[in-house]
């Protein structure tokens, strides 16, 4: 029986904080990490941010969405006038480690998971960045966006230490790799996907520990994309392990191989190209396969077709994204299916 841990992307539907660490606890000592639940933004992810840096002045809306979809937000701009600087931009991930930092340490000594670390969450820059100003936006501003991530990820490290993981959630930079195939490498190269994550991470405090979430959206349950094959998040998985910074350590990828309401696909050439993925030693790679559409038994032959194109057991399952987007129950139950995939032949 292979023994495989679970993992938890971040957001998950519950009415507190500490419910839902408790709820994802229920996994039990097959988790490494455990996140906050981001309760304050788990349902629309980015938007609660976006919405207080407009609050706070920051930003002003320059096009009227609905956020109905990723297509269509509402798009923001700096006010006229304005020299936007990282330290103007506060996206809360602090204040959201400071309330789950007692609770993680009073729920880790009672479930007796000493090697258990708190799992904080937040989009690369690039991602940030790009849905709040879109690609103009992207050009002008992402260096303020890279530093406020900076500096929020360097006050955590200084709050909780060893005791916390970094989650850099990179859904820009997988969305776009996935909708330019068969030239994805090129635009990775082009525009700095891999080496943008990985300069946020050399710009953090030496021993900060760091996991990568590779993410094709899942506002409303929808994915922004699909893959064609696997090919794409391998690229970009060597390319961020090929260009990681010495002194911080790269902890896991997570890879989606489910997309939104999409299942995995059931077919092995899709997963071939993972034969390919190489991550170096200590980097873990967490499958996003963990799905509430297909049978347990089916969800069982797509691990054994991840695994054989791996070459070896897989270090993780987990869901594709976060369980945020889905009713209680459905998030509930795939904690429960999580674990027990975790330890299926």
């Amino acid at each position: 029986m292979s023994v495989r841990a679970v993992h938890f992307v971040g957001s998950f539907p519950a009415a507190s904080t500490d419910d839902a660490m408790r709820a994802m606890l229920a996994a039990g000592p097959r988790l490494r990490t455990l996140p906050t639940g981001e309760v304050r933004r788990y349902e629309w992810y980015i938007q609660p941010i976006i919405d207080d840096l407009v609050a706070q002045g920051v930003l002003e809306v320059s096009k009227l969405g609905s956020w109905r979809s990723s297509k269509d937000r509402p798009i923001h701009r700096v006010p006229r006038g304005v020299e936007l600087a990282g330290g103007m931009l506060n996206f809360g991930y602090l204040e959201e480690a400071r309330e789950a930092l007692p609770i993680f340490t009073r729920l880790r000594a009672v479930a007796d998971l000493p090697g258990l670390s708190l799992q904080v969450g937040m989009p690369t820059d690039f991602t940030m960045t790009f849905i709040a100003t879109g690609v103009t936006g992207l050009r002008r501003h992402r260096k303020a966006f890279q530093e406020a991530t900076i500096r929020e990820i360097t006050a955590i490290r200084e709050l909780a230490g060893d005791d916390v993981v970094v989650q850099l959630e990179a859904t820009g930079e997988m969305v776009l790799m996935a909708k330019t195939q068969p030239v994805h490498r090129r635009i990775d190269a082009a525009v700095g996907l891999a080496r943008g994550i990985a300069e946020t991470a050399a710009a953090t405090p030496a021993g900060t520990r760091i996991g990568v979430h590779l993410c094709l959206g899942s506002m409303r349950n929808k994915a922004r994309t699909t893959l064609r094959d696997t090919r794409p998040l391998v690229d970009l998985a060597n390319s961020i392990a090929r260009q990681w910074p010495s002194g911080r350590t790269l902890e896991y990828i997570h890879g989606p191989l489910a997309a939104g309401d999409i299942p995995p696909v059931p077919n092995y050439e899709f997963y071939e190209p993972l034969s390919g993925l190489e991550l170096g030693r200590g980097t873990r790679f967490y499958a996003g396969l963990v799905h509430e559409t297909p049978t347990e038994a089916a969800q069982v032959e797509t691990i054994r077709m991840v695994e054989k194109a791996l070459g070896r057991p897989l270090d993780g399952v987990a869901s594709a994204c976060g369980l945020g987007r889905r009713p209680r129950l459905i998030a509930d139950a795939l904690v429960a299916r999580a674990a027990t995939l975790a330890v299926s032949d």
